[in-house]
């Protein structure tokens, strides 16, 4: 698993404790990538959400996004237009956003 790079991260807090993390440009290099969040750089302690987009790169290489969580650290998982895994990651252009839901 490569590590995302290049996040820009904006933190909103709602009625209660609970905060909107939106990041966004998270470039992608595999299939399979990986985010690890910390409260002293994101000022989010766990996560009960994520929603992902794509920002660009989308094609039919490079279709889908799927997020997953445990702890925090967040897995992002790429498909192609049959649903095999992503292969369009040698141009750098695939990009995703992502909104994490936590306390």
């Amino acid at each position: 698993m490569a590590a995302i790079t290049n996040p820009k991260t904006k933190v909103t807090e709602f009625s209660g404790v609970s905060k909107i993390l939106s990041l966004n440009g998270l470039a992608l290099t595999t299939a399979s990538d990986a985010l690890t969040l910390s409260f002293a750089n994101n000022n989010i302690a766990s996560i009960t959400n994520i929603v992902a987009s794509i920002e660009t790169g989308a094609d039919g290489n490079f279709a889908t996004v799927m997020p997953s969580y445990s702890g925090l650290v967040i897995t992002l998982t790429s498909k192609n237009a049959t649903g095999a895994t992503a292969t369009n990651f040698d141009d750098a252009d695939c990009t995703v956003n992502l909104l994490v839901v936590g306390t």
